[in-house]
């Protein structure tokens, strides 16, 4: 008996993970064409049964940590070189990978606060998790173009230092634009306010995840 349940989980964890190779290019380019439709969709589903939830799509969670695997696996393919700004401790590749899931988690867990805090609910696990949801879909896209951006300057050309730049702009674009969106939702934001607000919470996110690199390098190479 408990190996024919061993064997079900293994059925079950393998048609999950085949089903990511389809899902994951459809939930990016849906969220891509329409985030803010996608953003709704986040926190929407997550009134539905457990067994029900994101049934056409990866759920938020799994495809932010999905799109930062690939990311991770584009930079080693073209050889980015991380290790001459981090620490020697993220040469080991795991902790490397560890680390950028939490850092730029920051990006998602800031707009959420920022959505609880707009709606005047109080801040609970509960409160913040729908919040959390849909900003993982608007975060994942633009993570990509950071990585897109990051793996082209590494070429020492105009060209590439151009284009390099033409990728971060195009992300962030994109990112505040789809942000401002998410905000004149509300109906209480004016499209001036929306759009200094998304900023400068995208903004605080960048400061938080340089932050977070700087105490955990310090951390790290303290002495003891």
């Amino acid at each position: 008996m408990d190996f024919m349940r061993l064997l079900k989980s293994v059925e079950e964890l393998l048609y999950e993970l085949v089903t990511w190779i389809l899902f994951y290019p459809l939930t990016l380019w849906r969220c891509l064409r329409h985030p803010v439709r996608m953003m709704n969709y986040a926190s929407t589903e997550l009134g539905d049964a457990e067994a029900e939830q994101y049934d056409d799509a990866l759920s938020p969670p799994i495809f932010l940590l999905l799109t930062l695997f690939i990311a991770h696996l584009i930079e080693l393919r073209f050889g980015v070189a991380t290790k001459v700004v981090l620490p020697d401790v993220f040469a080991d590749e795991r902790n490397l990978l560890f680390f950028r899931a939490i850092a730029f988690s920051l990006f998602p867990l800031l707009l959420a606060l920022q959505d609880v805090r707009r709606r005047g609910a109080k801040l609970t696990r509960r409160t913040l998790k729908p919040a959390f949801y849909s900003q993982c879909y608007a975060a994942a896209p633009f993570i990509l173009s950071i990585d897109l951006a990051v793996i082209i300057a590494q070429h020492s050309n105009v060209a590439a230092v151009v284009a390099s730049l033409a990728a971060f702009v195009a992300g962030l674009i994109w990112y505040v634009g789809a942000e401002t969106a998410w905000l004149l939702l509300d109906g209480r934001l004016g499209r001036p306010r929306a759009l200094l607000n998304a900023s400068g919470a995208i903004a605080l996110g960048f400061v938080a995840v340089l932050v977070v690199l700087v105490l955990t390098a310090w951390t790290i190479m303290a002495p003891a």
